[in-house]
């Protein structure tokens, strides 16, 4: 029996042991690939694969998505009064060096 692989589960494929079976087995891959046998040309990739939505499992935060209450929350409602104020000073401190680099640029 082949050794397990690192998820644990047992490999189905035996692994060439010297390098001259390595050398057999890649010389007879590329002969059956040269006969056509194989096209990896047209091989199709898991890149764009995506599952349907039925198949994903649900998330155990999609019950409690749905309807948040947090909206009314006065913590949080604080928490974006502050940051609205601070996005307001933040703008016009902006506004007065942009006034200010105006104001040098026309004195040169």
């Amino acid at each position: 029996m082949p050794p397990p692989s690192p998820r644990g589960t047992h490999s189905t494929t035996a692994v060439p042991e010297i390098e001259e079976q390595q050398d057999i087995a890649i010389g007879a891959f590329a002969d059956a690939e040269a006969e056509g046998e194989f096209d990896f040309a047209s091989d199709s990739s898991d890149d764009d694969y995506q599952p349907s939505v039925s198949d994903l499992p649900p998330r155990a935060h999609d019950h409690e998505a749905g309807g948040s209450s947090s909206a009314s929350d006065p913590a949080l409602l604080a928490i974006l009064e502050g940051m609205r104020v601070d996005q307001r000073r933040a703008a016009e401190e902006q506004a007065r060096r942009d006034r200010d680099q105006a104001a040098i640029n026309a004195a040169v």
